[in-house]
This record gives structure tokens, C-alpha cells and sequence, in this order.
């Protein structure tokens, strides 16, 4: 094994799944050819960034003009990413002063267009660019449903309705209780519902997630989990019964390549993610999977523990930090290498297609318009 630092260094396509000739020409067509949808990841933070803004200042110090990180980006190939809006002090406005930022960078730089709804994926992989829509991560409503609309009127189009805690929508996967929605939690539901809002239920706990899939009247979203069954440890993973009760009602389920979350070896990395995958589309079929890696540029498993001090316990969760990141898909720059995992699965173009972003697109085209 590598140290994640030897990785970096490797030429891009020295830290890919090898195939042959054919398989290598058919990956790089259909990347370049389907829509891809990166349903939660942080390009434009590393864990620098992110662990300054936890601790409580205003607006971190981005290096947005970074001449290694947009070109970065590029190299993804993604049509359009889902970008956190990370607030986990719950703070309403310190979250719509972060999502001014990022809007105002998108408007500005020549490369990004902010998507406010499904067709702006679409003008994005026509004209060459890439579309960022925003989720805020946890919401931050509070008690206060006016905000929901605020936060949709400045751009959020999802919102995660708890973060592993309790709140007062709900118990979180990280709560020492499993208890289901509040009724203000109902209340929330149907407000997101009503403005066009998607639903987020990946750090959410298992009845208040149920709940959520039963009270809202649109499909809702896991956008970066994996399956329970496979690392039952991990309460940031999903049960099958989630899964089932998810594809019941349209959802879709987005699979992540957080270190540590979906494994506990010491070696990590897109092998992983794929079985994730292959489990959840052989539960609930290949129309209700995704793909929502979490990525930073930068160390995630260093922003894991430092950014979690005096927050939440990611014992709590049920990870432990074994292996030092995730090789093959260390961060958004790797996303071409999940094309290439399809294929070595086995995965029709038909099935790829789906999976990269037009199932993704459908739920966004649905819900938000």
C-alpha cells in the first residue's frame, strides 16, 4: 500500500482501474458523452477551508483561483455537483453568507454556471462547462419555515433535515434514541415539498428517515450513503429497509467514497464504493442509483477529525479512521475512474448512463422542475 501522498504524484491514469484496449475507449466515450451528476461533494473547499469555517468564522479564506484546483475540477469531466453548503453550527445566516460566496464566485468564473433547475445541467454538458447546484448540509432552519423559502429564493435546491443529532425535525443516525419525525418535522417535510426543495436523508436516523419517506409527497434523496448490510458497524450507512422504503416512493440513493465509512480496512478505495453499489442495485434496481462521493480536494480523513472536535463523536457513527484515504477516488479529480468501475462490473452503457446522472436528472427534473 501507498501512502496517500505517493498516490497523489501518480499520473491520473496510473491511479485508475486497468483495462483493456476496447474497455479503455468505450470508458472515456461515455464519459465524455453522458451526463454526469456528482450528487455531494465540496470542489470548491479543502479540509482547510472547511475545518476554519466549522470553528466559527464568518466566511473561510478560499482560494478559489487556485491555478491546481479548477483545472482539477475539469478533469472530473462532471456536468454538475450538488455543493454542500456546510453549516454544522446551524447557523440560518452564516449559511446564506457561505452560499453568497459560492454563488457569486459560480456567476463569475467563466468555467461553472449555478443550476437552479434540471435544464441547467443540460446547457452546462452543451456548452462545455460545469453546472453547481447548492444543498444546504444540515438546513438551518431552526423552527422558523419562512426560511425555507429565503434559502430557495438565494438558490439551495436540497436540504438535509438533520445531521447524525437531534433536532427539531428529528433523531439523527449518530442520536442515542431511534426516534421518528417531530411534527414540526411533518411540518418541514411538506414545506420543502411545497417551495420545490429536495428532501436529504443520508445522516439522518432510521425512523425519522422512514418517517420522512412516508410524509413527503415527492421522492426523496440519500446523496451520499452506502448499504449497512455490507459494514454493519456504520450507522452513517443505510438499512435495506431505508433502501426498499426509498425506491417505494421514486428516491434515489446516492453512493458515497467517504474513507472509512464504507469499510474498515487499513486499504480503501473504489473497489469499495463499487460494492456499495452492486449491493443497492441488486436490492432496489439500477433506476434508483447514483453517485454522491463527498469528496475534498485536501485530506478527508484529517478534515474528518479535526473538523468533528467538539461537535459529534465519530464513534458515534460507528467509523473509525483505519485507512488514510480512498484510493482510486481520493477526491472529484478521480470521478473518471468510477465510469471505468462500471464497466469492469459488468454494467451495460444503458445502466452507466442512469447511474452517472440521468436518474439523477429525472428526480431533480421531478421535484425541483
Amino acid at each position: 500500500m501507498i501512502s496517500r501522498e505517493e498516490y497523489l504524484k501518480l499520473p491520473l491514469k496510473e491511479r485508475f482501474i486497468k483495462l483493456d484496449k476496447t474497455e479503455e475507449e468505450r470508458a472515456e466515450e461515455l464519459h465524455r458523452k453522458f451526463i454526469s451528476i456528482d450528487l455531494h461533494s465540496l470542489i470548491f473547499f479543502d479540509e482547510a477551508d472547511v475545518v476554519q469555517k466549522v470553528k466559527g468564522s464568518r466566511i473561510p479564506e478560499f482560494v478559489f483561483g487556485d491555478a491546481l484546483r479548477v483545472p482539477k475540477i475539469k478533469n472530473s469531466g462532471v456536468t454538475g455537483f450538488f455543493h454542500s453548503v456546510e453549516a454544522i453550527h446551524e447557523d440560518f445566516h452564516k449559511s446564506m453568507d457561505l452560499l453568497g460566496f459560492l454563488l457569486y464566485f459560480t456567476h463569475k468564473h467563466p468555467d461553472f454556471i449555478p443550476a437552479f433547475r434540471a435544464e441547467d445541467f443540460r446547457k452546462a454538458k452543451k456548452e462545455g462547462k460545469q453546472a453547481v447546484m447548492f444543498q444546504l448540509e444540515p438546513q438551518t432552519f431552526g423552527k422558523d419555515l419562512d426560511n425555507v423559502d429565503i434559502a430557495y429564493g438565494l438558490g439551495i435546491r436540497m436540504a438535509l433535515i438533520t445531521f447524525n443529532k437531534r433536532n427539531y425535525v428529528g433523531d439523527g443516525c449518530g442520536e442515542r434514541t431511534n426516534e421518528g419525525l417531530s411534527y414540526f418535522g411533518i411540518d418541514m417535510i411538506e414545506k420543502l415539498n411545497k417551495v420545490g426543495m429536495l428532501v436529504e436523508l443520508s445522516h439522518v436516523g432510521v425512523q425519522t428517515t422512514l418517517n420522512a419517506i412516508e410524509v413527503s409527497k415527492d421522492p426523496c434523496i440519500f446523496n451520499h450513503i452506502g448499504a449497512r448490510a455490507l459494514y454493519p458497524q456504520s450507522k452513517r450507512l443505510k438499512t435495506d429497509e431505508e433502501l426498499k422504503a426509498l425506491a417505494e416512493k421514486g428516491g434515489l440513493a446516492g453512493v458515497s467514497a467517504i474513507p472509512n465509512q464504507l469499510s474498515n480496512k487499513e486499504e480503501q478505495g473504489i473497489e469499495d464504493v463499487l460494492n456499495h453499489l452492486d449491493y443497492i442495485v441488486n436490492l432496489i434496481g439500477v433506476d434508483h442509483i447514483g453517485i454522491g462521493p463527498d469528496n475534498v480536494f485536501g485530506d478527508h480523513v484529517d478534515l474528518l477529525r479535526r473538523a468533528t472536535q467538539g461537535i459529534y463523536s465519530l464513534t458515534d457513527v460507528g467509523m473509525e479512521l483505519n485507512s488514510p484515504s480512498m484510493y482510486g477516488i481520493e477526491n472529484p479529480e478521480d470521478w473518471p475512474n468510477i465510469t471505468r468501475g462500471l464497466i469492469s462490473r459488468g454494467y451495460s452503457d444503458q445502466e452507466i448512463e442512469k447511474i452517472l446522472g440521468t436518474n439523477a436528472l429525472k428526480l431533480i427534473e421531478r421535484v425541483i422542475g
